[in-house]
C-alpha cells in the first residue's frame, strides 16, 4: 500500500508539472519584448527562489546535516546544465513560435531514458519494458511528425538557429534532471531544489551583469513585470518541486516522458494567445504523444518474487 500511495504521489505531481510546464515558452516568448534572454531568466529564477527560500530554510534549520557537503557540490554542478537549458531555451523560443519550440524540446526524453538506464541500476528495467518502450516510441513518433510539420514554416538560418538552441535546451534539460535525481534524494524535492536555485541564481547573475540589462524591470510597466516575477514563482518554484516530487517517486525517465504532454498544452496556449495554426495532420500527432506518454507514465518495474 505504502508503495503504490508513493507511486500517485509521484504521478499527481507530474501532471501538476505537465500544467504548469505548459506556459513557461509562452510567458518566455511574450517576454523577449521586454528583456533579454539572460535578464529574464534570472529574474524568473529569483522570483521562483525566493518563494521557496522559507521553506529551504526550515528544512536546513530541523535539519542542517541533511543534505552533506558531496550533495551540496552535486547540486552545484547540477545547475550548471540548468541555466544552459534556461538560457538556450529562451534564446529558442525567441526564433520559434512556442509550440513548436515547445515539440523540438522534447528531445530530452530520448537522452534521459539512454543516461537512466547508464547511471541509475534502479532504472534500468526501462531497458527491458515493452510498455515504456512501446510508449516512447510512439511518443516520439508523434513529435518527429509534428516536427517535421512544423519545419515546414522555417526556411534557412532561422530555422537551423532555432533547433540548434533547442537542441541544446533538451540535453541541458536531460543531464539536470539526471543530476538532480543522484543528488537530491536525501535532502528532499523542497532543500534539492533550494539548492539547485541558489547556484541557478549565482550563474545567472553574472550572466546578466555582462550580457544583459538588470535595469529592465524598471523601465518596463506593473503588467509586464507582474508576468515576470509571477511566472518565476509558477513556472520555476512550484513546478520545479512538483517535479523533484515526480522524478523521487516514479524516476527520471519515466517523469521526462510525462513531459511529453507539455507540447500539446503550449501549442492550445499559444495557438489562442499569438495564433499559431496547427493542422489535422498535427492534430493526429498530438493523439500519439498523449497515448505514448500515457503508456511510458504507467509502466512499472517487474515485480520479483521472493522464495518461499
Amino acid at each position: 500500500m505504502p508503495a503504490t500511495r508513493s507511486l500517485w504521489r509521484g504521478r499527481l505531481a507530474l501532471l501538476a508539472t505537465v500544467v504548469i510546464w505548459s506556459s513557461p515558452p509562452v510567458f518566455q516568448y511574450w517576454l523577449a519584448g521586454a528583456f533579454d534572454v539572460w535578464t529574464q531568466n534570472f529574474y524568473r529564477y529569483l522570483a521562483g527562489f525566493l518563494v521557496m527560500a522559507p521553506f529551504f530554510g526550515w528544512r536546513l534549520w530541523r535539519a542542517p546535516g541533511r543534505l552533506p557537503l558531496s550533495d551540496w557540490a552535486g547540486c552545484a554542478a547540477a545547475a550548471v546544465p540548468n541555466v544552459v537549458h534556461q538560457v538556450a531555451q529562451t534564446a529558442a523560443v525567441v526564433v520559434l513560435l512556442p509550440g513548436i519550440y515547445a515539440l523540438f524540446g522534447r528531445f530530452s526524453v530520448v537522452i534521459t531514458a539512454v543516461l537512466a538506464v547508464v547511471f541509475f541500476p534502479d532504472e534500468r528495467w526501462i531497458a527491458r519494458s515493452l510498455k515504456f518502450i512501446l510508449g516512447t516510441v510512439l511518443a516520439l513518433t508523434g513529435v518527429a511528425a509534428l516536427v517535421l510539420d512544423a519545419g515546414q514554416q522555417f526556411a534557412g538560418d532561422a530555422r537551423w538557429i532555432g533547433l540548434g538552441w533547442a537542441l541544446l535546451a533538451a540535453t541541458g534539460w536531460a543531464v539536470y534532471g539526471i543530476l538532480v535525481k543522484k543528488f537530491t534524494a536525501r535532502a528532499g524535492p523542497i532543500s534539492g531544489f533550494g539548492v539547485v536555485g541558489f547556484f541557478s541564481i549565482a550563474l545567472l547573475l553574472p550572466g546578466m551583469l555582462i550580457f544583459g540589462d538588470a535595469s529592465a524591470v524598471l523601465r518596463a510597466d506593473a503588467w509586464t513585470n507582474f508576468v515576470l516575477f509571477g511566472s518565476g514563482i509558477l513556472s520555476i518554484g512550484l513546478g520545479h518541486w512538483l517535479y523533484y516530487i515526480g522524478i523521487r517517486e516514479i524516476g527520471a525517465a519515466p517523469s521526462q516522458s510525462a513531459l511529453l504532454l507539455c507540447p500539446l498544452g503550449t501549442m492550445f496556449l499559444s495557438a489562442g494567445i499569438f495564433g499559431e495554426n496547427f493542422r489535422t495532420g498535427q492534430l493526429v500527432a498530438g493523439a500519439f504523444i498523449l497515448i505514448g506518454a500515457f503508456l511510458a507514465l504507467t509502466a512499472r518495474p517487474p515485480i520479483i518474487k521472493e522464495p518461499a
